[in-house]
């Protein structure tokens, strides 16, 4: 028997290639499982997260380092300083 559509194995492909392409896409899409508990700073982190899991700081410094805004964060219950460039985490050292 003669197949009625000769060009069904692309369009099978083509499938197969939208639901890899799409499964690909949606895994990439991970959410952070952090808590107040289990956090801990990570260069590149936002300030903001800092603050929804550790609060504000205990002490806060800021300056200008040429045209360049710094901000470090002192947690002293933690023993670390979190110095921020442009609002991302550069640096965490002990105290």
């Amino acid at each position: 028997m003669r197949n009625c559509f000769p060009f069904q194995h692309l369009f099978k492909d083509r499938f197969a290639v939208l639901l890899f392409t799409t499964w690909c896409l949606l895994s990439g899409c991970e959410k952070d499982n952090y808590t107040p508990d289990s956090y801990w700073p990570q260069v590149g982190h936002r300030i903001d997260m800092v603050e929804q899991f550790w609060g504000p700081p205990e002490d806060r410094e800021t300056y200008y380092d040429g045209e360049t805004f710094i901000v470090t964060y002192y947690y002293y219950q933690e023993g670390v300083f979190i110095e921020f460039y442009l609002e991302r985490i550069d640096f965490i050292g002990n105290l």
